[in-house]
């Protein structure tokens, strides 16, 4: 009796084995009449998407950080799997940030950037190429010109994606023209005519005439242009210029309005180098040269309407103008989510959403659909990037070549040997041999 109880038992355990068994979830299951679908048929489904986090850094004033935040918002709404972390600060700051995070192994996913530093950081793998998502359509280009995206690249890769276009414009207050009773400057003038409206307008209105532009050194760069030369030769393995002439023309012609009181000091200049403190936008100065997608904010921390015409011409009636990439977006190559930092960097450059946000603030949009769609319905702030845009090219020529690796030292080198001599601690005649000599000792390191 006890072991026909013990044979029953085991197999009511077999057979609940088998039942078990047969109920297992990998199994294919049908529901009712109105929902058929196997558990195969749901892993045909899309599946979710994975949450990933993207650092984006960029530097600028409040109005690009309203903008980018704005535009950041916008992106996480419509893509709920991905969340972007800002990081934003002023351009000196942003220089020595970005230095060290790239150094340290901590690099954003996707970060701001200027063609002259494309070289420093492309020539040690620190920039990924985008090239392939060009090709395979990620980014998408058909209604982008290959020459907007020629100044993103670095020996043949594509390690930058132009934000937009602009270019050296000269900004000015009309009505502070009127109330001085100077005549409009219009394109044709020389740095002369330029000079002597300075001095017109500082002595009419009892203010500076114009803020000096020491922002880097394409400042001298645009100068030595319109002598036929450049800072670099094409190479980037030495200078473009050998005239030391043009280097002590330029500095003697703001040192020389600076004594005139025409230009401020050296403190004063210094101070106002951010454009909430910019002379034109306190009224402190009627005229100063920008880059030309900079309008919409000094125009908005003005308050005030303002125009933009080209730069001076050299005597000879050379221009120097040329049309550059405003900023560019990289790519850290050692992203863990390439495709991701591709996407958005496409919808910030193709979807008319995102440009609706951005109005033009990284340059002119390089894409011809958005242009289009845009520029109806633009403030009147931004339609001027474009009007300038399509000013400048009726006297602009072929851009310089880009700048050495070490295009950052080279500009800082530029910027405190100007200082010293708007603080009168060195004359041009005996900078230029210094200047020279440290362009060459930065330009031959390794």
């Amino acid at each position: 009796m006890k072991l026909k109880f013990i044979a029953m038992f085991i197999s009511l355990l077999f057979i609940g084995t088998l039942v078990a068994c047969s109920s297992n979830s990998n199994e294919p299951t049908t529901t009712n009449n109105n929902n058929q679908g196997t558990t195969e048929e749901k892993s045909d489904q899309p599946a979710a998407e994975e949450n990933v986090e993207i650092r984006f850094l960029w530097w600028g004033n409040q109005d690009r950080h309203d903008r980018t935040l704005a535009l950041i918002d916008l992106y996480e709404e419509q893509n709920s799997h991905v969340s972007i972390n800002a990081e934003f600060l002023g351009f000196d700051d942003y220089a020595d940030r970005l230095a060290t995070q790239v150094a340290g192994g901590n690099a954003p996913d996707i970060f701001q950037m200027v063609d002259r530093w494309l070289p420093m950081y492309g020539s040690r793998g620190q920039l990924a190429n985008l090239q392939p998502y060009i090709d395979s359509g990620l980014i998408n280009s058909e209604f982008i010109n290959q020459s907007s995206l020629d100044p993103g690249y670095f020996q043949g890769e594509l390690v930058g994606l132009s934000t937009g276009s602009n270019a050296f414009a000269l900004v000015y207050d009309p009505v502070m023209f009127e109330e001085a009773g100077v005549p409009i400057l219009e394109p044709g003038y020389t740095w002369e005519d330029f000079a002597n409206t300075a001095r017109q307008l500082s002595e009419k209105l009892g203010i500076y005439g114009t803020y000096i532009d020491v922002n880097h050194s394409r400042a001298l760069g645009t100068w030595l242009l319109q002598e036929g030369q450049w800072l670099y030769n094409e190479d980037g393995t030495g200078l473009g210029w050998d005239n030391e002439q043009h280097f002590v023309d330029f500095m003697n012609f703001w040192l020389e309005l600076q004594d005139e009181g025409v230009v401020p000091p050296a403190d004063v200049n210094e101070a106002a180098a951010t454009i909430e403190n910019y002379l034109i936008v306190n009224k402190q100065a009627p005229m100063q040269i920008i880059h030309s997608n900079q309008i919409v904010a000094v125009t908005q921390a003005a308050g005030r309407d303002l125009e933009m015409t080209i730069m001076p011409s050299a005597s000879n009636g050379n221009t120097g103008a040329y049309i550059r990439a405003s900023l560019l977006y990289s790519m850290n190559p050692n992203t863990k989510h390439p495709e991701e930092v591709v996407k958005f960097m496409d919808w910030m450059t193709n979807s008319t959403e995102a440009n609706d946000i951005l109005q033009g603030d990284r340059g002119v949009p390089i894409s011809s659909a958005i242009r289009e769609h845009m520029y109806a319905n633009l403030d009147r702030t931004v339609q001027q990037q474009f009007d300038y845009i399509d000013l400048i090219a009726q006297y602009a020529q072929a851009a310089p070549p880009p700048p050495p690796p070490s295009g950052s030292e080279l500009d800082n080198a530029f910027d405190r040997i100007f200082l010293e001599l708007l603080y009168r601690a060195n004359t041009p005649e005996k900078a230029v041999t210094r200047y020279k000599a440290e362009m060459l000792d930065i330009i031959s390191r390794p």
